[in-house]
């Protein structure tokens, strides 16, 4: 497994295509911000990202059009790797045979547990079908827990996958005065407040918030007071406002890969109850006031409370420097390299600038 952080210093600069379904805009600033960090942090190094988008949200026929323009970008530019984000993307990355193809698994392209309408779940189910074939014919699969590793239907896949998480901006989420974040929220200094954090503003049914919401109705049997807020889709630059103002954050999610959410929670200390999904399990282990149930009310409920009794933060900032974009970006440039060194593509790495076309 590659782990973030241990890149090899040295050689030449890859020059990569990205392709992704999510990427931030101005209607939707938290949708795929995650990419965007990431593809800003590989800049920093030396790294040529250009990135084209697929605006494929509710629009399959978007994936056949995106073919045909992975294509046409491949043939005029000068690209050493292809790296697609989401599976669909991945499936869309390796209709091509010039350029070796990178897929980096975000959650709900692999894990299944999917809550909602019959037509979301035949969907879902769709799109992890065509992912697992995507992932087969992929150079290098990247995922982001051991849970989703282990969800690669075949060997070839698992063989050739890495484990690394979405990068964290340390800068940008730290502690601070929670006192000072209500005053800027216009919260009340009185209240218990839990956290329900979503970067989808139409609040997916994946992550349960109707969970969360009759998680609250027991809590408020012990802590009248206590408020449940709901931040969904909000700009990255607001929240850790949100984050340093809050008493705890509540994950209630059916499935997750590595929730950015409880990353950038524990950076600015907040405690965390979630259910089991994803990485959720090895981030929370052995942090004080932190806890992983089952997704029952009951479970969830008695957690929160405890939290919210102790009124005690988490001391969690220290273990997040494992996740930041610098070690993450070192970890994916290593990936680059093996990839141009095992591929049988012999496309060269270059280092010259032609800008970004989004």
């Amino acid at each position: 497994m590659v782990g973030a952080g241990d890149a090899v210093v040295g050689g030449p600069m890859p020059r990569v295509l990205v392709v992704s379904n999510m990427y931030p805009t101005k209607e939707a600033p938290a949708f795929g911000k995650f990419v965007e960090s990431q593809v800003e942090a590989l800049r920093k190094l030396g790294c040529e990202q250009d990135v084209l988008v697929i605006q494929g949200k509710n629009k399959f026929t978007k994936y056949l059009s995106g073919i045909f323009a992975v294509r046409r970008r491949v043939r005029r530019g000068c690209y050493s790797h292809l790296h697609a984000y989401y599976g669909l993307c991945g499936f869309v990355a390796v209709c091509q045979n010039a350029l070796p193809v990178i897929i980096t698994f975000c959650g709900s392209d692999l894990n299944r547990g999917f809550a909602g309408r019959r037509k979301a779940r035949v969907r879902s189910l769709v799109i992890i079908a065509l992912g697992q074939l995507a992932a087969l014919r992929a150079d290098l699969c990247i995922v982001r827990s051991r849970e989703m590793l282990s969800r690669l239907r075949w060997f070839k896949a698992r063989e050739r996958a890495r484990i690394i998480t979405s990068g964290l901006d340390l800068q940008k989420f730290s502690p601070s005065s929670q006192a000072e974040a209500r005053k800027r929220l216009g919260w009340s200094l009185q209240s218990r407040i839990v956290l329900f954090a979503c970067a989808d503003a139409a609040l997916p049914a994946v992550k349960r918030p109707e969970l969360a919401k009759a998680v609250m109705e027991e809590v408020r049997r012990r802590f009248p007071q206590a408020e449940l807020k709901i931040v969904a889709g909000r700009p990255q630059e607001e929240l850790p406002d949100y984050y340093s103002a809050a008493d705890l954050l509540l994950l209630t999610s059916a499935s997750e890969g590595s929730p950015n959410v409880v990353k950038e929670a524990l950076a600015c200390n907040l405690p965390v109850v979630s259910t089991r999904v994803g990485d959720v399990p090895d981030l929370l282990a052995g942090l004080e006031n932190c806890h992983v149930c089952q997704a029952d009310l009951e479970a969830l409920s008695s957690k929160v409370i405890e939290v919210l009794a102790t009124g005690v933060r988490t001391n969690s900032r220290h273990r997040m420097s494992a996740y930041s974009l610098e070690r993450t970006s070192s970890a994916l440039l290593d990936v680059y390299r093996e990839v141009s060194s095992q591929s049988r593509f012999h496309t060269g790495l270059t280092s010259s600038a032609e800008g970004s076309v989004r």
